[in-house]
């Protein structure tokens, strides 16, 4: 009988955004060639670091995996030590966003480069952008490129069933983490400009605090918005839905993105992107056909948004455009089960 392949995913929490999102879609899968397993370095939120990552460290020493598949820096920096202990493992390291969160992500993703058997991408902007920024020489990157050890995996977790809308209404959503990168205190500013023009309107934000809600907090205060705008805590998307089912918009201000899982998300439900034309989203948005490109101009965005309320007919039709964006793209998984079967 031939030995299956055993390949560990690590992430370092089981909570937060689109990386947590797509690992826990798919925790165990076992085919002919292998056995597929994530392993989360902390499941609570409350949970202790050390202890945690060395409990981590223990099972997956115990498992002895022959390919680990790492994201995000805390990971990758787990995932090299891991090496030193067990040399033989290949680790593939998969990237997630265009650009470095700070400087101890970038020199761990440059070490994590340098040492990954192949380095994984959630869309063609992140990969690009990624390698460019490793702290590493020029001829080295050429290296990396030539060698033929990069592949795209999709960031769509599911084919979504879109929401019944027959009409446009001043109601926006957003979900995701609340952290500076993602700029939702913009996005609260550009509502509150909504908001004088039409009292009804309604903003439900959605996520795990990664630094910004006692910020958020006092800006809704402040506008004297806390009737309208209404922040919740991280829960599933079968939940997020429910939430959607009654807004028309998702907005997204970000600074800077990879693929960004809820644009794309919110898209397949049928919500009008309200978007920054950053990361891959300038792949997949396009202004006024399935999008609104948000470009530091509120008077404009504000005026499309009700040139759709008003106009049934521009709405179908973008709404139209958005949801066949989508259609016939592959998702996480399959792209995930297709990648290691080539890899063997």
């Amino acid at each position: 009988m031939v030995k299956k392949t055993n390949i560990i995913h690590i992430v370092p929490t089981a909570y937060g955004g689109g990386v947590e999102a797509a690992a826990n879609s798919f925790l165990k899968y076992s085919c002919e060639n292998f056995i597929f397993k994530v392993i989360f370095l902390k499941n609570k939120k409350n949970e202790d670091t050390a202890p945690a990552y060395i409990n981590a460290f223990k099972r997956i020493k115990r498992l002895n995996p022959d390919f680990i598949l790492t994201s995000l820096w805390k990971s990758n920096l787990f995932t090299i030590s891991l090496k030193l202990f067990k040399p033989k493992i290949k680790y593939i390291l998969f990237l997630h966003s265009t650009k470095n969160k700070h400087f101890v992500d970038g020199l761990i993703t440059t070490m994590a480069a340098f040492f990954a058997y192949e380095i994984w991408a959630d869309s063609s902007e992140t990969l690009i952008k990624r390698i460019n920024n490793l702290y590493i020489l020029k001829i080295y990157k050429n290296f990396l490129i030539e060698k033929n050890k990069e592949k795209i995996v999709s960031f769509i977790l599911n084919k979504t069933k879109s929401l019944n809308h027959l009409r446009c209404t001043p109601s926006f959503i957003y979900w995701g983490r609340l952290c500076p990168d993602k700029n939702i205190d913009k996005a609260i500013k550009l509502f509150s400009k909504i908001y004088e023009l039409d009292k009804k309107a309604t903003f439900v934000i959605i996520g795990p605090d990664s630094g910004s809600k006692v910020h958020l907090h006092k800006q809704i205060n402040r506008l004297l918005l806390k009737d309208n705008i209404l922040i919740l805590d991280f829960m599933s998307f079968s939940n997020i839905r429910k939430y959607a089912e009654k807004a028309s918009f998702f907005i997204q201000l970000s600074k800077y993105e990879g693929m960004a899982m809820s644009v794309s998300e919110s898209m397949q439900l049928g919500l009008v992107p309200i978007v920054t034309n950053v990361g891959q989203i300038k792949i997949y948005c396009k202004n006024m056909h399935n999008s609104l490109i948000y470009k530091n101009n509120d008077e404009e965005i504000i005026y499309r948004v009700f040139e759709l309320i008003k106009s049934k007919k521009k709405y179908k039709n973008i709404r139209k455009n958005i949801l066949n964006t989508w259609q016939y793209k592959t998702t996480y998984k399959e792209d995930l089960i297709k990648a290691f079967n080539k890899l063997f």
